[in-house]
């Protein structure tokens, strides 16, 4: 490719992921100040730039009701940045946001005045209901149908919500964020948890949370359930979706404040702007167990920015699936063919039906997004693409998708690429699969491997075929006209499929029918 090629491709539209452009957010926190740029507004939004910097205007705050001048100082030279980054990264809209420690400053009206001569637009200083809206639209945008509470912690607040799939309940702001509580408890752990107890023990949310999971938003609870991970040895790095049973959480804050950071397995899992902090978002946390008595607590990775970009969107967007609208942007940008992809959907359906495989509601979305992503390794070296899709599956930022569903997906993407080889290691993504969804699986991936011979990365042929059990025989017809494709290998591919249902297999290839006829045949 010559130079006048690359830029004849650089300068191409790059599709529908661009939408109507990149838009942005600088959160001004308690804590710190982000900028997160998005490839657009979309239900399942994806990160193109994203920075902190930990200006700790909550500090000052907690001591004596303002702002310092060297936090202050320290956020506009951040917001300086982020503003001159979202102008030559041609963002269309950009969102300032400001949430506790500006609203609760005395000087927070004229820090709020800084920003909007700097920046050259209105700041959003949002109120503790507005904050706890935003937390739970995050939640709405990160979650399939959620039911629990939301709970946003930073450095100033503590704001809780009920959210039922896509209805908001009560939401409240607590003067609990981690630099708030470690300032009014004069650095005592102690009298930290009598400020935690009497302030959530007057909590409309909490009541409402019993039996069900509660959605913790924030960095310091990240940090927290990254050192969760961390002791327990778990098989994914992937924080969103992350859950824990709430008896074992509490448990393990309980630990931690007793014994220290020091003494889990690895603390540097928690940056050192964030160490300060974690014990006192573990107390919060035990005590919204205590008093919520919640089935599970659940990690969210998105939050208020993401939920100022959902709340501008329009319902039909929102009512999308971002399961799925996110893996058909990764088949747009990684497979061979989109469209084999989504062909590989209904065909798969097919198949399952022709087996009398039954699948819930649950698993056949789950399905749908495994065929959608069956093909984004293709790029690398034959040897490493199970690897490389395990690897994209472990990492990518699919929303909608808890973590034994992303081992159901990397199970069989892995397996599609090779993983019928004797003697193959067992899989960690297979350790968060129950029985059911690793059987499941394995089968699909053995479809899979039948598929993509016939219709390597390549539409319209796999819709002109067709599976059929006869007795004891399954039998995949090929039209006429394609009778060619059935040869050594796909016979092979169909006799893993018929072992995957323990059975034995042969290749038949009937010349004078009107079909070429693959068929796998029952162990006599």
């Amino acid at each position: 490719m010559t130079g006048e090629d690359v830029a004849e491709a650089a300068a191409r539209p790059r599709g529908p992921m661009m939408g109507n452009g990149r838009v942005g957010v600088i959160d001004v926190g308690s804590n710190s100040v982000r900028l997160v740029l998005y490839e657009r507004a979309s239900r399942a939004p994806t990160v193109f730039f994203n920075e902190k910097v930990l200006a700790g205007l909550g500090e000052g705050v907690a001591v004596d009701g303002k702002l310092t001048d060297e936090a202050v100082d320290r956020a506009l030279a951040a917001i300086t940045r982020f503003v001159a980054l979202a102008r030559e990264a041609e963002v269309h809209a950009l969102t300032i946001v400001a949430t506790a420690a500006a609203r609760d400053a005395s000087n927070g009206p004229a820090f709020i005045t800084r920003i909007e001569a700097l920046s050259g637009q209105s700041v959003r200083v949002l109120n503790g209901r507005e904050e706890a809206e935003m937390a739970a639209a995050g939640v709405l945008c990160g979650f399939w149908k959620p039911d629990g509470v939301v709970g946003d912690l930073g450095g100033g607040s503590l704001e809780l919500i009920d959210v039922a799939e896509t209805t908001l309940g009560p939401g409240g702001s607590f003067p609990l964020g981690t630099l708030r509580l470690r300032g009014d408890a004069g650095q005592s752990l102690e009298k930290a948890a009598a400020i935690a107890a009497k302030a959530l023990s007057r909590s409309r949310q909490l009541p409402l949370l019993t039996g069900r999971d509660f959605y913790a938003v924030g960095g310091t609870w990240r940090s927290l359930f990254r050192l969760h991970m961390m002791e327990v040895g778990y098989p994914m790095s992937i924080m969103h979706h992350y859950k824990v049973h709430a008896g074992d959480m509490a448990a393990f804050c309980d630990r931690l404040l007793k014994d220290g950071l020091e003494t889990m397995k690895d603390p540097s899992a928690v940056s050192k702007g964030r160490r300060g902090l974690v014990p006192w978002g573990a107390l919060v946390l035990r005590e919204i167990i205590r008093t919520g008595r919640p089935q599970a607590v659940v990690a969210s990775a998105l939050g208020v920015r993401e939920g100022l970009i959902y709340d501008t969107l329009g319902e039909e967007e929102r009512g999308r699936d971002p399961l799925i609208l996110a893996a058909e942007e990764l088949a747009v940008l990684r497979s061979r063919s989109p469209r084999n992809a989504s062909e590989l959907v209904d065909w798969t359906t097919m198949v399952f039906n022709v087996l009398g495989v039954s699948e819930t509601e649950a698993e056949v979305r789950l399905r749908g997004a495994a065929c959608l992503l069956a093909d984004i390794a293709w790029r690398a070296h034959p040897d490493y693409r199970g690897d490389q899709a395990i690897a994209v599956l472990s990492n990518v930022a699919l929303y909608g998708v808890d973590h034994p569903g992303r081992g159901y997906i990397a199970t069989a993407l892995h397996d599609r690429y090779g993983g019928f080889a004797e003697g193959s290691s067992t899989l960690a993504s297979e350790s968060l699969c129950s029985a059911r969804m690793l059987q499941r699986a394995k089968l699909l991936a053995a479809a899979f491997r039948v598929a993509f011979v016939i219709a390597p990365g390549v539409p319209h042929l796999l819709p002109r075929t067709h599976m059929v059990k006869r007795g004891e025989t399954l039998t995949l017809l090929l039209p006429s006209d394609l009778g060619a494709l059935a040869g050594e290998r796909p016979a092979r591919r169909m006799r893993q499929l018929a072992k995957s249902l323990n059975m034995d297999g042969r290749i038949e290839v009937g010349e004078a029918q009107p079909m070429a006829v693959l068929s796998a045949t029952n162990r006599t």
